[in-house]
């Protein structure tokens, strides 16, 4: 008895292998038991779970939240092998068209999982348009050993179904995720004592002051100088003060400014090394700069990082301080009052497209992570950069000719990534104002860092 039952496992292993390698396969509703749909249900479920945690970073945590969202998934799958069944000629029964659903998902999970962890950006599309397409040869291949037919209606009906699905999680950012990355960092930053909080702010100045003394004047050169100020103003999540630092660093080799930089940075790990990123600060900071800067001819290149609305807004949060959230008015306002007429803005936030109509004239440069209507991603403490600051600082800005091809190769780049994820188009947007492009041709970028 036991030959027959491992004989029996090793006929039906063989059988799977071939239908998943799109090779023929006999009567495979003979496949289709309650144990091979609840086992292959088993395994999809136990793999989506690891590939879910793995992605969430070590810090995650479990999520409840994220349950319907899965069940909408497995409601979804039910509904395709209902539909697929009654629409093949002649009518199937479900329980063989869901085993066909269920056995392939299982790979579909591992490979979209490396597609997502191993794959280059620019070859990530291509790799998902191969998996969208292997998918699609293997329902037909599978539906047609099934009936004996090409059922071109069901699978017609089938795609319309899961389209239907797919921008309805767009609309609703419906992602059947079980993780969460934790709110520690918060936790850190808001048991700050008040005495640390007053002091840290009755510091401020004289820190300020020492900060801004470090940055150097403009040179002498006939072409324009460029001066950095970066703004991390979130303090509970440490992207933003890495993707600042970051920021500082590749502006610093590609537009020579590594000794005319100024950074003002909210971090839960250190209240110390940087002035503290608040309006008043960053207002202050620019007006003292460009008493550094020849106005007719030197470059503010300002980068700021945060959580954004689209009032426009970016938030500025350190522990308890009651700090100044940043708007598009007051943002406008700082850098009219300062003087500096030839501006580069770089806003990596939620909605930052909402800041272009505040700030733009043919004297700035504007590149924002998001449209007015959208969020971007990556925003989380376990992370060094988001989604935007890999693209355009790590990636594009480390090695482009010039501004114009950074933001195009960041605009490919996360549009195949949030493709990929089958997450809502942040929409990157940039504005480019007539007179800064000749003040830039000036200032020709350095070359890259080999």
């Amino acid at each position: 008895m036991e030959v027959i039952g491992t004989n029996r496992n090793s006929n039906w292993f063989a059988k799977l292998l071939r239908l998943l390698t799109l090779r023929g396969v006999d009567k495979p509703t003979g496949m289709a038991s309650d144990a091979s749909v609840a086992a292959c249900a088993a395994v999809a479920l136990l793999l989506w779970i690891i590939v879910d945690r793995l992605h969430a970073g070590r810090a995650a945590q479990f999520d409840p939240f994220g349950i319907p969202a899965l069940a909408m998934v497995a409601l979804l799958l039910l509904a395709l092998a209902y539909v697929t069944a009654r629409l093949a000629k002649p009518p199937q029964p479900v329980r063989g068209t869901l085993f066909i659903a269920l056995a392939a998902l299982p790979l579909v999970i591992v490979l979209s999982a490396l597609i997502d962890s191993y794959v280059a950006d620019r070859w990530s599309r291509l790799a998902s348009l191969t998996l969208d397409v292997y998918v699609l040869l293997y329902a037909a291949r599978s539906l047609r050993a099934l009936s004996g037919t090409m059922p071109l209606k069901a699978m017609i009906v089938g795609a319309l179904l899961l389209a239907g699905y797919l921008w309805l999680g767009q609309l609703i950012y419906l992602r059947p995720t079980l993780w969460s990355a934790p709110d520690s960092g918060e936790d850190v930053a808001a048991s700050m004592s008040p005495e640390v909080a007053e002091s840290l702010l009755f510091d401020q100045r004289d820190r300020l002051d020492a900060a801004l003394e470090a940055v150097a004047d403009s040179g002498g050169s006939a072409r324009p100088s460029v001066f950095f100020v970066g703004f991390a103003g979130v303090a509970s999540q440490k992207v933003f003060a890495e993707e600042i630092k970051l920021a500082a660093h590749v502006v610093g080799q590609r537009f020579d400014s590594a000794s005319r930089q100024l950074l003002l940075i909210n971090d839960h790990r250190d209240f110390d090394s940087y002035p503290l990123a608040t309006v008043s600060g960053l207002r202050y900071a620019l007006g003292e700069v460009a008493r550094k800067m020849n106005p007719d001819r030197d470059i503010l290149f300002l980068s700021l990082s945060s959580h954004g609305s689209d009032e426009p807004l970016l938030s500025v949060s350190n522990g308890i301080l009651p700090l100044e959230q940043l708007t598009g008015d007051n943002l406008a306002s700082a850098l009219r009052d300062s003087g500096i007429r030839w501006r580069v803005i770089v806003i990596s936030a939620c909605h930052a497209g909402a800041f272009i109509a505040s700030l733009k004239d043919a004297n700035t440069v504007l590149i924002t992570a998001a449209a007015a209507d959208k969020t971007s991603f990556g925003c989380s403490d376990d992370r060094d950069l988001t989604y935007f600051g890999e693209a355009f600082y790590r990636d594009a800005l480390s090695r482009a000719k010039n501004l114009q091809q950074a933001f195009a190769l960041t605009r490919s780049a996360i549009a195949a990534r949030e493709r990929a994820e089958h997450v809502t188009a942040s929409d990157p947007q940039a504005y480019f104002g007539a007179q800064i492009e000749q003040r830039l041709s000036q200032q020709p970028m350095q070359p890259p860092e080999p």
